[in-house]
């Protein structure tokens, strides 16, 4: 069961804050840099259009001396000094505020609350009403009069100093609270999804090899890992599986020889004294023991070739040539047992593989016709190559292979009813499928023809094969 506890060490919600945190960092740092920026940009601004004003005084009263700065920053003709409503003017129109003054410091036009330095300063304006600040600076001119010009700090200003406030509280207070919670669901999420493929491992770890973990159907990462799990449990328990019929059959096909090996050792025992009686239980003795290491030799040599060690000493094989070299081995055997070979080989056919190999996997084939089929039964081996594939073909016309036995022919120790009464250890076509498996071929038991059929196929793309 998930808790907060397990939540707050899981990787996703710690990656979910530390994402937040980064977020968060940034976005503070981004609106700490640009707000400010923005901000002195418009401070800027204003500064310019005071400077501008101040660099014309000179000018003004070179021009037009006293009276023409009066002029210049009088309220209008009939009133040189502004008054605390003329204010409200200049601060909806975002004009400039100005203020002339004598020697004295006496205001001769402009408004007479506005002071200010020869440096550019934001000072509060002597205003009964109005508390904005202004930007303002000053200029003295030579008979000791100064002339001030001043602006209200844009409304825009004080909206990017409240957005950036704003945003860094909202930041601080409301987004990394959100990624706590969106993190504790969003692991919660994941160790729900978890949790049901750490049941399936527990509960296949107790023995219980068909459990699966469930899939929503979403097709997402977990349902593909869920699949992938599923899918190396269903190899596991054919393994499985196999072991324990491997071990069933090998149990089964060795009780017999060392039984009869026991009871022969017994019967040597009676007939010690009896020379010509007990070279005769030895002689029956060590066939029942060349049975079992028969059997032994197939086990080891499959294990070999499953692991594929056999596969880095593959070279080009003339299979046309093997088959027949094959089948000219196998002629005498099959007339000996009233029974025939038909033999269609095309010519130089060559593979890439392991001679010895695919010697046994013919071998095997071939005396599965010979063991199995009836009695004046006809046999064939056929080779040939057609659009690239080379299709190497070997059965007979018996009475085949029942429709349920066919599908576990190729399994160890499996054995058809039919074929228990012949000798046999149950591995010839499950050392044959190996074989196959190695040099990346097909091979199946051809349904809808008369008698065992089987079929081995070098597919195009398995680049094991080539056409001479």
């Amino acid at each position: 069961m998930a808790t907060l506890s397990t939540i707050s060490r899981s990787t996703v919600f710690q990656r979910v804050i530390a994402s937040c945190a980064i977020f968060v960092t940034l976005s503070l740092a981004v609106i700490w840099t640009v707000g400010p920026l923005r901000i002195a940009q418009i401070e800027a601004t204003e500064q310019q259009i005071i400077d501008d004003i101040l660099e014309s005084v000179p000018f003004i009263r070179n021009d037009g001396g006293e009276a023409g700065l009066i002029a210049a920053y009088r309220w209008d003709d009939n009133r040189d000094v502004w008054t605390d409503e003329d204010i409200f003017v200049i601060l909806e129109d975002e004009d400039t505020l100005l203020a002339y003054r004598d020697a004295d410091e006496n205001i001769t036009a402009g408004f007479d609350g506005l002071w200010a330095s020869d440096e550019p300063t934001e000072t509060e304006l002597d205003h009964p009403e109005i508390d904005r600040p202004v930007i303002a600076k000053g200029i003295w001119l030579e008979d000791g009069s100064s002339v001030i010009a001043g602006r209200f700090v844009p409304e825009r200003v004080f909206n990017i100093q409240s957005f950036v406030g704003i945003s860094s509280i909202a930041l601080i207070v409301i987004v990394m609270p959100l990624a706590l919670l969106t993190g504790f669901f969003l692991s919660r999420g994941v160790f729900q999804r978890l949790e049901t493929l750490w049941e399936t491992a527990e509960t296949v770890s107790k023995g219980s090899l068909d459990a699966r973990a469930p899939l929503t159907g979403s097709g997402d990462e977990f349902d593909r890992l869920g699949a992938g799990i599923n899918q190396m449990l269903d190899k596991v328990e054919a393994l499985t599986r196999n072991v324990e019929a491997v071990s069933v059959g090998v149990a089964h096909d060795l009780k017999t020889p060392l039984a009869n090996i026991g009871g022969r050792l017994e019967l040597i025992r009676r007939d010690i004294d009896n020379p010509i009686a007990v070279a005769e239980h030895v002689d029956i003795a060590e066939a029942r023991l060349q049975s079992l290491l028969r059997i032994f030799d197939a086990l080891l040599r499959m294990g070999e070739i499953e692991t594929g060690k056999r596969r880095a000493a593959f070279q080009a094989v003339n299979l046309s040539a093997l088959c027949d070299d094959i089948a000219e081995s196998f002629a005498p055997l099959f007339e000996e047992a009233d029974k025939s070979l038909k033999v269609a080989v095309a010519p130089n056919l060559t593979v890439q593989g392991d001679s010895d190999l695919l010697t046994q996997l013919i071998a095997n084939l071939l005396e599965n016709a010979l063991e199995h089929s009836r009695d004046a039964a006809q046999a064939h081996i056929a080779l040939h190559g057609t659009d690239g594939m080379i299709c190497l073909e070997i059965g007979d016309d018996g009475p085949g292979i029942a429709p349920g036995a066919a599908e576990r022919i190729f399994e160890r120790f499996f054995r058809a009813d039919a074929s228990r009464s012949t000798a046999g250890n149950g591995l010839g076509l499950s050392l044959v499928k190996a074989i196959a498996d190695l040099h990346q071929a097909d091979i199946a038991l051809l349904e809808g023809r008369t008698g065992a059929v089987f079929a081995l196929r070098f597919q195009p793309d398995s680049g094991s094969y080539k056409i001479v």
